[in-house]
């Protein structure tokens, strides 16, 4: 065999970094956001009445919301990446596996989700029932920069899930510039 003449492992940390948004001026708490954040190219979505947005970067992630509720306070979150990031299929498993649930065959793909469209953009809707809680998440694939949005937040409950799951996927939707759930 040959190899180099150092033994043994080394290890190395690498930082990953954090993606940071430019920072609003002299905002130093949650903002108040609405329709008026959409005309921002960077953030082509409309955000639900009352919803604030929170200053610390996350990492992955453009933004993330706070959606009051009466149980607290619930984190929802917006992020982007290239490409249809390994599709539907595996964006599904990846989510059903983060809430402890096998994955799901491309037989069973259209029963778990709801898909909409509107010209230029393709996307859907899921919400993933576990024991730990309940993920309501949505795809939307942008032709125009080929990049795909997702909107996602995780609550403890179905009566959470029930009274949120509206205003997430509104946001989804409104990317595509459509309007409420079932607008399609």
């Amino acid at each position: 065999m040959i190899g180099c003449d150092r033994g043994g492992i080394e290890e190395h940390a690498v930082s990953k970094g954090v993606e940071r948004m430019p920072a609003s001026e002299g905002v130093a708490n949650p903002v108040d956001v609405g329709a008026d954040e959409a005309a921002r190219s960077d953030r082509p979505w409309i955000v639900p009445a009352g919803w604030t947005e929170d200053p610390e970067p996350r990492q992955m992630r453009l933004a993330t919301y706070i959606a009051p509720d009466p149980s607290g306070p619930v984190e929802v979150a917006v992020s982007r990446f290239g490409g249809r990031v390994g599709g539907d299929l595996a964006n599904i498993n990846r989510w059903r596996g983060q809430m402890g649930l096998p994955a799901i065959e491309e037989a069973e793909l259209d029963a778990a989700i709801a898909r909409f469209s509107a010209p230029g953009f393709d996307g859907y809707e899921t919400r993933i029932e576990a024991p730990s809680g309940v993920m309501l998440a949505a795809g939307v694939y942008d032709e125009a920069i080929g990049q795909m949005w997702f909107v996602r937040a995780t609550v403890p409950d179905a009566a959470v899930a029930d009274r949120l799951q509206a205003d997430v996927f509104s946001i989804a939707r409104s990317i595509a510039g459509l309007g409420d759930v079932g607008d399609d």
